[in-house]
């Protein structure tokens, strides 16, 4: 493939690979959340718990990687290139993360709130409690705490669900 002045080598990306290691991210992740929101570092759970659901994210967005029509090649570095959409796929762009759950919700139908609450928790985790709603919509630390326990107990039931899933294949 040519591009600009010169070729640019394809890589593919095993998806398939990607999404078990999304798996088991998902799970690491979550279990530091824990730890952390039990040590009171409220943000660094944050941190975690948003990194669970961006993991669990990409795994659901390989699993039903037929509702991603994305064209083009992502260029990666000088004269390599992934698919756009395996990249997207296998990265799940923070960017994109919204866009990524509205394609998924006829069939992860949970996964535009679960999305919405990870990007709330996300807001919080850079700009810290705000309660003048400035800079973050969580007013304290506390407000917090609550909302991201809540990330994790749905982010929990979903690896519950996954877990039976694949024991019964």
């Amino acid at each position: 493939m040519k591009s600009g002045g010169g070729r640019v080598e394809i890589l593919r990306i095993r998806l398939e690979e990607v999404a078990e290691a999304r798996l088991l991210e998902c799970k690491a992740e979550v279990e530091l959340a824990k730890k952390f929101l039990q040590a009171g570092l409220s943000r660094n759970a944050a941190s975690k718990a948003f990194q669970a659901w961006k993991a669990f994210l990409s795994y659901l967005a390989i699993k039903h990687q037929d509702v991603f029509q994305l064209e083009g090649v992502k260029i990666v570095g000088k004269g390599v290139g992934v698919l756009r959409r395996e990249w997207v796929l296998a990265v799940v762009p923070t960017s994109m993360m919204a866009e990524i759950a509205h394609r998924l919700r006829e069939r992860e139908p949970e996964a535009v709130e679960l999305t919405g609450l990870a990007l709330l928790i996300h807001e919080y985790q850079y700009n810290g409690p705000d309660p003048s709603g400035v800079l973050s919509k969580m007013p304290s630390d506390d407000v917090a705490r609550g909302f991201i326990e809540r990330l994790i107990t749905q982010i929990e039931k979903r690896l519950a669900g996954e877990n039976r899933g694949t024991q019964q294949a």
